[in-house]
């Protein structure tokens, strides 16, 4: 059945490629070969093989090629890209390590500045706490537990500091708000360690100031007293609070030394506060029997000038220590029978007249309200009673105006 379908084909195959023979004739021999159509068809399939197979041999190789170069097109795009990536990442690590120094330069300059500013603030605070300035007070301790009252009406609006220091700007990073609440709380610690300080120097002012005299005066002379100095009123030398080298341009360093300046001038005036003969030098019932001024002499009846005030009382009443000082003359004096007088420094002395008994002797220290002696009568006196006088700077004044400014002191 197979041969019978293939006859006609294969005849029409033997008609296109008969059987042909090929002669060659060599050393006078012929020889032949035939080639018959199963050779030819052969030959011609193995060709049309070859053929076919260079081909898709070719086809393939151009595809490869092209596939290869697509793939190196886009291994090139790729490695540029991530060349460009690789760049941009080395640009924002340089930024960020400059951006790092910058801003550890800047938080190490802010450190030290804040070191500095802390510093000088604790110092400041330090010395503000020996002089018991903390809290604002109405009525602070002076030394042995007195207590100034105001002695002027307390401001109904609040201080606000001449000086305001910039505000601090960050840029919101945690050390950044850690280091500005620090600032903060140093602004608060100054401005309560200012108004503090204000308040209590307008409260001593004001008590130096009903005494009558002029604060520069008593200053001066509790100056001059310590081996004589002069210049002005408040005399600032603040650079053992402040440290050397401050820049006084910076308004933090300009508001510290004006603090300092306040406190040093707080501190004198306390001093001269303490050496002002402020307590009523007798302790025990009394009544006033003579004033200090103009009057009629109780012995001779005539116009004379009282340079005392007169506390009358019991015989042995004890008389006090107006303030603190030493004891420069104890014994009978003319005229004042049994007398003691007072240094206190800064120009003041006071005398004790017409006592009982004496207590202390010359060269002794005095605290305000030490018992100096005993209420009597002797001397030029014509019954039992105190003769007291306040000096300054070898002046008798009216005791009267020191007792009224010790009101404020209790």
């Amino acid at each position: 059945m197979v041969k019978r379908l293939l006859a006609g084909p294969w005849e029409l195959i033997r008609q296109r490629f008969p059987d042909r023979q090929i002669y060659h004739r060599s050393d006078g021999q012929v020889r032949y070969f035939a080639v018959t159509t199963e050779m030819q068809v052969g030959a011609l399939a193995a060709a049309c093989g070859l053929a076919i197979w260079l081909t898709i041999s070719t086809v393939n190789m151009i595809l490869e090629s092209r596939t290869d170069m697509i793939r190196s097109a886009r291994f090139n795009e790729t490695i540029t890209a991530y060349q460009a990536q690789l760049e941009e990442a080395r640009a924002a690590e340089a930024a960020a390590i400059a951006f790092l120094e910058s801003r550890s330069d800047a938080f190490d300059r802010t450190a030290g500045e804040f070191q500095v500013r802390h510093d000088t603030v604790r110092r400041l605070l330090d010395f503000a706490e020996d002089l018991q300035i903390g809290e604002r007070q109405l009525s602070p301790s002076l030394d042995n537990g007195r207590i100034l009252m105001a002695a002027s009406p307390a401001d109904t609006a609040p201080r606000e500091s001449l000086i305001r220091t910039a505000a601090h700007t960050g840029d919101g990073s945690p050390a950044e708000e850690r280091v500005a609440s620090l600032m903060t709380d140093q602004e608060a610690a100054l401005t309560q360690a200012e108004e503090s300080a204000e308040s209590r120097l307008e409260n001593l002012r004001a008590v130096l100031r009903l005494t009558g005299l002029r604060l520069e005066e008593v200053v001066r002379e509790g100056r001059s007293g310590d081996g004589g100095t002069g210049g002005p009123f408040v005399a600032l030398d603040s650079s053992a609070l402040m440290g050397e080298g401050l820049d006084l341009s910076d308004p933090f360093n300009a508001r510290v030394a004006r603090i300092a300046s306040r406190l040093v001038e707080l501190e004198e005036l306390e001093r001269a506060l303490a050496a002002t003969p402020l307590n009523v030098p007798v302790s025990g019932p009394y009544r006033d029997t003579s004033p200090y001024g103009s009057r009629i002499d109780p012995f001779t009846r005539r116009p004379a000038f009282h340079t005392g005030r007169d506390f009358a009382g019991a015989r042995g009443t004890p008389i006090t220590a107006g303030a603190a000082g030493s004891v420069v003359y104890a014994g009978w004096r003319s005229g004042y029978g049994r007398t003691v007088e007072i240094d206190h420094g800064y120009g003041f002395r006071t005398r004790y007249a017409h006592l009982h008994t004496i207590d202390v002797r010359r060269g002794d220290v005095v605290e305000a309200g030490q018992r100096l002696g005993g209420m009597g009568t002797t001397g030029r006196s014509t019954a039992t009673h105190l003769h007291y006088e306040v000096w300054f700077r070898g002046n008798h004044l009216d005791p009267e105006r020191f007792l009224r400014a010790g009101h404020y002191v209790q």
